[in-house]
């Protein structure tokens, strides 16, 4: 009788249970991604702020900062913590990201304007540089993993609308800017709590060094190639493009390209559990192409607006097809630096831009943004097709 008692209190594995732990999984894995994209962002605005009245070299340092985490912290903490999520797993690589983002945000919204303030402000930057670097891999992956079948395909879509939702966010940072952080850091730190708690820890791999084979370093460069044309295209269009405009002007057309970015991000999410990334990119490089082609034959707002439409649909399938495209062994570690390297030659090339400006002058070097973006559209669609 006693052990009939024992064995109808013993704990039953629920399905439906699980089904939605998961669910709740890849939900904050979401949330986490936004929280990390507006931590980052948000940077930038408080960085401005806190430093407005600093000496010249603080200046200097603060743009070092911004360049080196740009190109250098990102891919680094893509490799790190990519290492992390294929010798232990997504839950631990994605956990320790959202909590070094968000300790590093909260110590920023705390800071106080003092000489050495820059120099901390670099520390954290880093930090918060590397913790995006790895975050993208393990988000993308931990829900693509959680969640299967159309849900599971919209929520790793749905992935990207941290670039779009963070910088929308972002916009409200400049008012009462230490509790925006704060509430960020928060974000950050409660998804991660919320991950930790229900996430499965995978079984992971048994060696700290990837063992990379041929076609996986091939595939590496394609998904590099893949993306570059979609990177190159924002950066130019949220950067080159401005330098033209006054401040009100950058502030209208950023906001209106951000919207139109969300709302087709949204749309392309839905769309993703029917179609497949390859064709969607292919569809969306060769709408990018059009719009790169006639960018100055469109007036500006409705050339942004375009932009949007354009990079949605480049960017949004991103997610679904460089988890798909790596083996379980080294996915997070290629997936991310894929990532992040095609995110700093995009932003690398816009240097380049400017540079050709600077020499040749406006009307020379404008010329030569229509041709590079086009250029960098077609060896994107050739990545696909090989």
């Amino acid at each position: 009788m006693s052990g009939l008692i024992r064995n109808t209190q013993e704990p039953r594995f629920n399905v439906r249970n699980w089904r939605m732990r998961n669910l709740v999984v890849a939900l904050f894995s979401v949330v986490g991604t936004i929280s990390m994209w507006y931590n980052f962002l948000a940077y930038n605005i408080i960085a401005s702020i806190i430093l407005t009245r600093s000496a010249l070299h603080l200046g200097l340092l603060l743009s070092f900062t911004t360049i080196f985490v740009a190109f250098i912290a990102r891919p680094i903490g893509a490799y790190v913590f990519g290492l992390v999520g294929d010798k232990f797993s997504s839950k631990s690589s994605l956990v320790s990201t959202l909590v070094i983002m968000g300790i590093s945000t909260l110590l920023i919204s705390i800071i106080k304007n003092t000489w050495y303030t820059a120099y901390e402000l670099l520390v954290l930057r880093v930090a918060q540089g590397m913790a995006l670097g790895g975050e993208w891999a393990s988000a993308s992956v931990l829900t693509y993993e959680s969640v299967r079948g159309s849900v599971g395909r919209f929520l790793t879509s749905l992935v990207q609308l941290g670039v779009p939702l963070g910088m929308l966010l972002t916009t409200f940072a400049v008012i009462q800017w230490r509790l925006a952080l704060l509430m960020g850091s928060l974000l950050s730190l409660s998804s991660a709590a919320v991950i930790l708690t229900l996430a499965q820890q995978g079984a992971g791999s048994i060696n700290w060094r990837p063992t990379f084979r041929v076609e996986d370093v091939k595939r590496i460069v394609r998904a590099i190639g893949v993306k570059l044309g979609e990177s190159l295209s924002f950066y130019v269009y949220t950067s080159v493009l401005l330098l033209y405009f006054s401040v009100r002007e950058v502030s209208s057309l950023i906001i209106t390209a951000t919207i139109s970015l969300l709302i087709f991000t949204l749309i392309m999410s839905l769309i993703m559990t029917r179609m497949s990334p390859i064709k969607a990119l292919l569809l969306g490089y060769v709408f990018f192409s059009l719009v790169n082609a006639f960018m100055f034959r469109i007036e500006p707002l409705p050339l942004f607006i375009l932009f949007g439409i354009a990079d949605a649909i480049t960017y949004t399938p991103q997610s679904l097809y460089l988890v798909s495209l790596f083996r379980s062994d080294v996915k997070h570690v290629s997936a991310g630096v894929s990532y992040h390297v095609a995110s700093s030659l995009g932003g690398l090339t816009t240097y380049l831009i400017s540079l050709l400006i600077s020499i040749y002058g406006i009307d020379t070097g404008l010329i030569t943004i229509p041709t590079l973006l086009l250029v960098s559209c077609i060896i994107s669609i050739i990545a696909l097709l090989i």
